[in-house]
């Protein structure tokens, strides 16, 4: 479930339409976006020839369901096939003005996402609606806390577009240095230091790192009293992390900052966020982009309150697009009105959690997930790595070792509470190593922290 709400209700469903001019709306972009699809979509031409499936198959949103669910692995191989053919249509619909890539495949390859002009002014108001929904106003200052990579995901750019999307500042605090060949990069110190210098009011990053930056402030006695909301994204936000990242917040002087979670992807170009705590994950832009729950094996749609895989439509895109497309998590969908800001649109109300496959570690079926949510609640926001590795690698009858690595003073007592906690999660003991602070903090071509690989197939 979502954290329980804190806050008193909000005024910020306002910028939605009504449920009617939205249902119309919507509609309206359906009959456009199939209409492309069947006359110049590659991917999903072929798919629907092969099904036997025409346009007049699909008349009104309920028809999408004839339509089988797009996978990832569908969709990294063969990114191409998913770019609509633009040629002959508006200027805007034909220029590309970016490609970003998402940071997940099973190829170690990033897949682009491309966007023409006309998806990148739709961009610009997902940013804005999402902005809104959190409360962001004139007065705000937003502090970029991702890192510039060498593969563009999005994390670092969309910030400053959001900004730019309701006309408000932000600085970029550039930490790190992911190639040899960029020079402008800040240390954590440089970091922090920069934040109290701009008098930020909104600190934007991945969890990890802001924690980083809060305990480091901390150290070096700075007070950021201006801080008054901290939006994370790119990592799973336990509830014991959000208390320990509230705790360190307090220790710099901003206790009473909100924290807001945005549930994000590069194939949304955005995320569904919280417009308070424990509130639910928002559709910013229900006109743009539809959000069901599945049952990843029949492939239908699951009504409210059922938990099912998380599905992904593109209602209203020129560049790459996508049907029914599974974002690889679990959740639980409503469509009432949000109890806190009376917001009638798509809202995930359980925590997405992810939908891995099953892994087998030394003779034992393990669910990577379910381990992590217990590090999660043991740990917080304290950053480590669980692997699993070979013990002679090269060696194909070599057995595995399952390795926690934390971020972490040695502690025995610490130790012995994260292996039994691992085995009760999953039947491994796992072997612990600390590490310093921001050893495990990702670089180069991520901005996302890992917290889970397996290393045998590196090998």
């Amino acid at each position: 479930m979502m954290a329980a709400m804190t806050a008193p209700l909000t005024t910020r469903a306002a910028s939605f339409e009504p449920q009617n001019l939205l249902d119309n709306t919507r509609q309206a972009h359906f009959v456009q976006t199939m209409d492309l699809v069947f006359e110049r979509h590659p991917y999903y031409r072929e798919r629907l020839a092969a099904l036997g499936l025409r346009r007049s198959d699909f008349q009104t949103l309920a028809d999408l369901q004839r339509l089988p669910l797009t996978s990832k692995a569908d969709y990294m191989a063969a990114p191409e096939k998913f770019i609509l053919d633009t040629q002959g249509l508006p200027q805007e619909m034909q220029t590309v003005w970016d490609t970003m890539y998402t940071t997940g495949s099973t190829s170690g390859r990033p897949t682009p996402f491309v966007s023409t002009s006309y998806d990148f002014f739709n961009i610009l108001e997902l940013q804005r609606r999402m902005l809104e929904l959190r409360g962001v106003g004139p007065q705000d200052l937003i502090a970029n806390l991702f890192p510039l990579t060498t593969t563009p995901h999005g994390a670092w750019i969309r910030v400053l577009h959001a900004a730019a999307s309701m006309n408000v500042a932000v600085v970029c605090a550039m930490p790190g240095k992911p190639s040899p060949y960029f020079h402008l990069g800040n240390d954590l110190d440089e970091v922090v230091q920069l934040v109290g210098r701009s008098q930020a009011t909104i600190l934007w990053g991945v969890p990890s790192y802001i924690q980083r930056t809060l305990v480091r402030a901390a150290e070096m006695g700075l007070r950021w009293s201006a801080v008054r909301l901290v939006f994370v994204t790119g990592e799973a936000l336990a509830e014991s992390a959000r208390t320990q990242m509230q705790q360190a917040l307090a220790a710099v002087g901003a206790g009473s900052a909100q924290i807001s979670i945005s549930y994000g992807a590069t194939e949304m170009q955005g995320g569904l966020v919280e417009c308070q705590p424990g509130a639910g994950l928002h559709n910013p832009l229900p006109a743009q982009m539809l959000i069901d729950v599945v049952d990843p094996l029949t492939g239908l749609n699951l009504p409210d309150g059922q938990s099912g895989a998380v599905a992904l439509t593109h209602l209203n895109r020129r560049g790459t697009v996508l049907l029914r497309y599974l974002l690889g998590d679990v959740s639980v969908r409503s469509h009432a009105p949000c109890p806190a800001c009376g917001a009638v649109t798509e809202r995930l109300v359980h925590t997405p959690r992810r939908s891995d496959a099953l892994l087998k570690v030394k003779g034992m079926l393990i669910y990577p997930e379910a381990v992590l949510a217990s590090l999660d609640t043991l740990l917080g926001a304290t950053p480590y790595l669980l692997s699993v590795q070979s013990t002679e690698p090269g060696q194909a009858l070599s057995t595995d070792r399952l390795v926690l690595r934390l971020e972490s003073e040695p502690d025995e007592a610490r130790a012995k509470q994260l292996a039994d906690e691992v085995k009760r999660a999953c039947g491994v003991t796992p072997e612990l190593q600390f590490e310093a602070a921001g050893r495990l903090a990702p670089t180069g071509g991520s901005w996302k922290a890992k917290k889970f690989v397996d290393l045998r197939s590196a090998h």
